[in-house]
């Protein structure tokens, strides 16, 4: 549930609560056992985290104003987990400067918004000055489906550009395509080069993690018989952007939590190759799963074997 203001909470039922906004205070009234509980409302992101863990609710305020936006990204207990290891790999990668045009490519997942979230985080601590993007390339024939990640973008303080194309057509009716995903992939990737290279941006964020990179490292030694790494940031010599992964030290597990607890608007995959049984990749990640039961840090593990062909 969407809200914009805490009166809004008035009437509210949850079991036997009800919910009333008075005072800068939200009151949780419990008839049966005729138990009232306030809330200090004057923090709104803080009052609301703690309405939604004392009731299992999941309300969301619709709008932030600026001076909420850095808490309400930062959620709690991710330091550790989320903003450390990002942190590392901004540093290590020199990841962004003052004066860059960054492009974040919002698919609506749990990655891009994520990625997207860390991005605002560290233009607000960081003494860098640069400039943020979301541009998200939507089939038409899925129709407008993307309004909710359109606000959420809004709600952060930036606006999402989109970029409508018949994406799907292109790889359905080719029957010579061996690997949709790769070529959907470089399809969206060149799209986003356009527009970056249209509007003179110079960086393009991607929320790919470190499952995916070390996934990707085990399908090319499996499949392809090489060492093809995903690079936590790279050059494109042929563009002329640098790319960058500043999700590369950060477990999925990780994100999937992150994202459940924030409630962030995740778009429906209705990609059939991504869950198909046939997908190298989801063999893969069901083997580092395995893996992992026995040894818990086989992850970092695998990434710390392959750090030296990132370079």
């Amino acid at each position: 549930m969407k809200i914009f203001n805490f009166e809004e909470l008035n009437g509210i039922k949850k079991d036997n609560n009800e919910l009333f906004y008075e005072d800068e205070k939200i009151v949780v009234y419990n008839k049966k056992d005729g138990i009232k509980i306030e809330i200090d409302a004057k923090n709104r992101v803080k009052a609301l985290n703690k309405l939604n863990d004392l009731l299992e609710l999941k309300i969301e305020l619709g709008k932030l104003e600026e001076k909420e936006i850095l808490e309400y990204i930062q959620g709690k207990n991710f330091e550790k987990t989320l903003w450390s290891p990002i942190g590392k790999a901004m540093h290590e990668y020199n990841m962004l400067e003052t004066g860059d045009k960054v492009a974040v490519g919002i698919s609506g997942g749990k990655d891009s918004l994520t990625v997207l979230n860390a991005l605002v985080r560290i233009k607000k601590i960081a003494n860098i000055d640069f400039e943020i993007i979301p541009i998200h390339i939507h089939p038409v024939e899925k129709g407008e489906k993307y309004k909710e990640i359109e606000d959420y973008c809004e709600k952060l303080g930036t606006k999402l550009e989109i970029v409508k194309t018949s994406i799907s057509d292109e790889i359905q009716n080719n029957k010579n395509v061996k690997n949709p995903c790769f070529l959907c992939a470089r399809i969206r990737r060149g799209i986003l080069y356009r527009v970056m290279k249209e509007r003179g941006i110079n960086k393009l964020v991607l929320g790919h993690h470190k499952d995916d990179l070390i996934e990707t490292f085990l399908l090319n030694v499996f499949y392809q018989g090489n060492l093809g790494v995903m690079k936590p940031a790279y050059k494109s010599e042929e563009y002329g952007v640098k790319v960058i992964r500043p999700l590369a030290y950060v477990e999925e597990k990780d994100i999937i939590r992150y994202s459940k607890k924030l409630g962030l608007p995740i778009l429906k995959n209705e990609c059939p190759y991504e869950t198909s049984d046939n997908s190298k990749r989801l063999k893969v990640k069901k083997l580092i799963d395995g893996l992992s039961k026995e040894e818990s840090d086989i992850r970092s593990v695998i990434l710390k074997s392959i750090k030296n062909l990132f370079k």
